[in-house]
């Protein structure tokens, strides 16, 4: 048993790290706005209150999920979108690799431009919106800090929401509710990866020796689709006609936004750490609570 820090716990992806790592592990939660307990209030942007939770509570893995994720508010502050997914994350970094704790750092698909897929774990970064320039940046920092820590690239998530609006897969449903001849990007190919699937990964790769988990990991599921085609999908969860929905065959978001990310998941595969689900089955699971309301 390990004792592990999550920041970011009140979010979608640290919701489900809190739940999947508790059945082994003792769990400590950080949030800010949103933390109540048991879930400790933490402000990232003060190294003092870091260095004060650190030395209180001395963690063996500390898994950094907290960030800025919406890229066009990271194309319109980029003050703001620095100092939470850069600077912290590279004092998180400094402040794990002087206290021998395992630094975990959640990062994303788009530090790639969409243009060469699949991408290997090894690939140059070539980001083409702020955001995924942030979080390359925080990459390059945490690297060059320590080969023991490890990067995790995660393509678009969802899972279980305490609000549609939540993640960008599920705002589709509540896009589809108030509109059903709403307009969908068909144009980003996407891997939409379930939240429990990221954490499964992550409690397997803790397991692993030393050896095997510094440096980068692809964390994705297979399933290819554009927002439109998950759409069709989930206009099939809440009742509505698929045949309803407009195709919008270009970008359409203020922040450019990559075309096609995949991530091949090599190292995982090295590991035989795999876990991914059906879509069509898993967003029926995630949406039937808010459907029943």
């Amino acid at each position: 048993m390990k004792k592990i820090v999550v920041t970011g716990a009140t979010g979608l992806l640290g919701r489900t790290l809190m739940q999947v790592l508790a059945h082994s592990n003792t769990v400590i939660g950080t949030g800010f706005s949103r933390a109540k307990p048991p879930i400790e209030q933490l402000d990232l942007n003060q190294e003092t209150a870091i260095v004060d939770f650190l030395d209180k509570h001395q963690p063996d893995v500390l898994i950094h999920a907290a960030a800025e994720r919406k890229p066009d508010i990271c194309e319109n502050d980029h003050q703001a979108t620095i100092a939470l997914n850069v600077k912290a994350a590279e004092f998180l970094a400094n402040q794990c690799k002087a206290r021998k704790i395992h630094f975990i750092f959640v990062s994303t698909d788009y530090v790639f431009d969409g243009t060469s897929a699949p991408y290997l774990e090894n690939a140059c970064h070539s980001p083409v919106n702020f955001y995924g320039q942030s979080k390359a940046q925080a990459e390059q920092t945490i690297l060059s800090n320590s080969a023991l820590h490890t990067i995790i690239r995660v393509p678009v998530l969802y899972g279980e929401v305490e609000y549609l609006a939540e993640s960008a897969v599920t705002v589709i449903a509540q896009q589809i509710l108030e509109q059903p001849n709403s307009k969908h990007d068909d144009w980003a190919i996407r891997f939409p990866t379930h939240v429990e699937d990221i954490a499964l990964t992550l409690q397997a790769l803790i397991q692993q020796p030393e050896s095997n988990i510094g440096g980068i990991f692809h964390v994705s599921d297979n399933q290819s689709m554009t927002k439109y085609g998950m759409a069709k999908h989930i206009a099939n969860v809440v009742g509505k006609d698929p045949a309803d929905l407009v195709s919008v065959p270009e970008p359409t978001q203020n922040a450019t936004r990559p075309y096609n990310c995949a991530l091949k998941d090599s190292r995982l595969a090295a590991l035989d750490i795999q876990f991914t689900r059906d879509f069509a089955n898993a967003i029926k699971q995630v949406l039937a609570p808010h459907l029943e309301q």
